[in-house]
């Protein structure tokens, strides 16, 4: 009996899935072969040639899951995201070393048609029937000037309109396991997420991350989405409890895919640092405001604190640094101990709410030890 209908080779520590499509969905049958080598003790093993490209869902549900990416191209085959070059298939699973060479087929640059920004948040909710997720993913939504996400579901194609109440119930019928979601946007609009909600001792957790495409670059949406980033992040306290927020920029592609080859790191936007990290790091809002412009967020007794880290698209004086010098005065360690926040310039951002990693999205299931 085939091991599943998209493995074109089961080896050991690896399933090998071939394609020619010019997009890679996690689709139910992709995820399917995921869960299905996880239980195998497998990993996923794709392999492409150039013109092949990944959407986030598929990106993030491969790297939760530990697989690869195997690209094929004159020069030889290589990885499909970091660019190394491979002696074989198999090899790609294998630990990268220092001198490893990167194909220069990966170096190609392609002209950007679209500023992403990079997005992620962990709000932290009482668990009352009241309780609603989803805002999160609609505030990030408005950064690319729409007022809402248009689509969700549990593989893609997604094919709900957006609800936050049936995302609520579909999250709340599978309490207490921890449950994801996939979010769209539209073609006017891109906008590609994922929305987890778990359950915790002190409630529940909503914890949403993806991409948001906010205009071409150097256009006038994209300098009013960088000048409301700050405000955006700050309303998540209206009605919640957020625990970390952020938002990073780059250029790329407006579909949100990512394709074979290098693509810019993130610059950090604003940050946002919930109530409970203000508290437990004992940050004086007012000199934290007067210091870094630090905008005051929800309860006044104990704020969240957003920093504006890069307002303007071509302000070289930003990101990186300011969010340096924040980091430094909270206290690296501590805030990453409390937050799960690790902001570092190189090698490469990984701006994530909570230990998982960042904007890793898949369909619903239930979350067990063999489940990627």
């Amino acid at each position: 009996m085939p091991f599943h209908p998209l493995a074109d080779a089961v080896s050991p520590g690896m399933v090998h899935t071939e394609t020619r499509a010019r997009v890679v969905a996690l689709t139910q049958l992709r995820s399917d072969l995921f869960i299905r080598a996880a239980s195998a003790g497998l990993r996923v093993v794709l392999v492409s040639d150039e013109q092949t490209r990944l959407t986030d869902a598929y990106r993030d549900l491969m790297a939760i899951a530990g697989g690869a990416w195997v690209v094929r191209s004159a020069e030889g085959l290589r990885d499909g995201i970091t660019g190394r070059t491979l002696p074989s298939v198999e090899a790609v699973l294998e630990p990268p070393a220092d001198d490893d060479a990167v194909s220069s087929r990966y170096a190609t640059l392609e002209q950007p048609d679209q500023t992403q920004f990079v997005v992620s948040a962990s709000i932290r909710h009482r668990a009352e029937d009241a309780t609603r997720l989803g805002r999160a993913a609609e505030v990030f939504a408005t950064l690319g000037g729409a007022t809402a996400p248009t689509w969700w579901g549990t593989a893609e194609p997604l094919d709900e309109p957006w609800s936050k109440d049936a995302v609520t119930a579909a999250i709340r019928a599978r309490m207490p396991h921890d449950t994801r979601v996939l979010v769209g946007g539209s073609a006017e609009h891109p906008l590609a997420a994922s929305l987890l909600g778990r359950r915790t001792d002190r409630g529940v957790e909503e914890v949403v991350t993806g991409l948001v495409g906010v205009g071409a670059p150097g256009s006038s949406a994209v300098a009013r989405a960088f000048h409301a980033a700050p405000s955006l992040l700050a309303s998540l306290a209206d009605e919640a409890l957020p625990l970390v927020a952020s938002i990073f920029a780059r250029v790329g592609n407006r579909d949100l895919a990512t394709r074979p080859f290098v693509r810019q790191d993130p610059e950090p936007v604003a940050l946002l640092i919930g109530a409970p990290a203000v508290r437990d790091l004992g940050l004086d809002p007012a000199g934290m405001a007067d210091r870094f412009g630090a905008v005051l967020a929800g309860r006044p007794r104990v704020p969240a604190l957003v920093f504006p880290l890069r307002d303007d698209p071509a302000d070289r004086t930003g990101g990186w640094p300011r969010a340096e010098a924040v980091v430094e005065a909270l206290g690296r360690d501590r805030l990453e101990q409390l937050t799960g926040l690790r902001l570092r310039p190189s090698p490469s951002p990984s701006p994530s709410p909570s230990p998982s990693p960042i904007h890793e999205s898949g369909p619903i299931r239930e979350a067990h030890p063999d489940a990627p």
